[in-house]
């Protein structure tokens, strides 16, 4: 089979439209699914009663439906309660719902990773607990939970392509509907997966990038005891 490259030209710029369209509804599901995390685990921290129990339903429905389901909730049955909205607009709310039940308990399981003796430790020294909390468990929390977190945000970043079915146009929807036109499966898929892939290879990088600056005290600490030794030998030389 031969690959037919005047599809390039002929749908290539459509295709980067959808592609921007994708990259558009990421970025801010994404900001919004980081924020819905943050706030339904300082309501699960906060609040152990009441808190924890609608953070919990919060996070068990939108864990345990699929975004499929989700999407087509907020889109088709929205309206019947009145609540009517546009295919961008529920493709957007549909990936931070989806993504903020994840990263609570991300952000969570970061925050329970932190030693207590660190903040007991600051509070003996007359630390505030908003100072305990921001000068000490969360910058250590970010070292901690940034693979899961890379993990999940390119696991939503992938889900997107299913807000098609709402009709939103983005990526995968475009090359639908180029299908349609041409019936040039393998060219337009080839397209779109390149397209993605480039997407997904850019942001993981990025994602690798942070994680490094997140977790350089611990490169700094196993490299300390090694550099502590050197010092001691160099020492011994000059005495002796």
């Amino acid at each position: 089979m031969i690959f037919d490259f005047s599809i390039v030209p002929r749908y290539g710029p459509a295709l980067l439209e959808g592609f921007l369209i994708t990259l558009f509804i990421c970025f801010i599901g994404l900001l919004l699914g980081l924020f819905i995390g943050g706030l339904i685990c300082w309501l699960k921290i906060r609040f152990p009663g009441w808190g924890a129990t609608l953070a919990n339903t919060y996070i068990e429905f939108f864990r345990n439906t699929p975004f499929l389901i989700q999407v087509f909730l907020l889109y088709y049955v929205g309206p019947v309660f009145g609540i009517s909205i546009s295919a961008m607009t529920a493709g957007i709310l549909g990936l931070g719902l989806y993504g903020g039940a994840y990263f609570a308990e991300i952000y969570r399981s970061g925050i329970l990773s932190v030693h207590k003796g660190q903040a007991e430790a600051a509070r003996a020294l007359g630390m505030g607990e908003k100072s305990i909390l921001y000068r000490i468990v969360i910058p250590q929390m970010w070292g901690l939970i940034m693979a899961p977190l890379t993990s999940q945000i390119i696991t939503l970043v992938k889900e997107s392509a299913i807000l098609s079915v709402i009709t939103v146009q983005e990526l995968t929807f475009v090359g639908q509907r180029a299908i349609s036109e041409t019936y040039n499966y393998v060219e337009i898929y080839t397209l779109v997966a390149f397209l993605y892939w480039a997407l997904v290879t850019a942001l993981a990088n990025l994602l690798k990038g942070l994680e490094n600056y997140s977790t350089r005290y611990l490169n700094v600490r196993e490299r300390s005891p090694n550099k502590l030794i050197f010092m001691k030998k160099q020492d011994v030389k000059l005495r002796s």
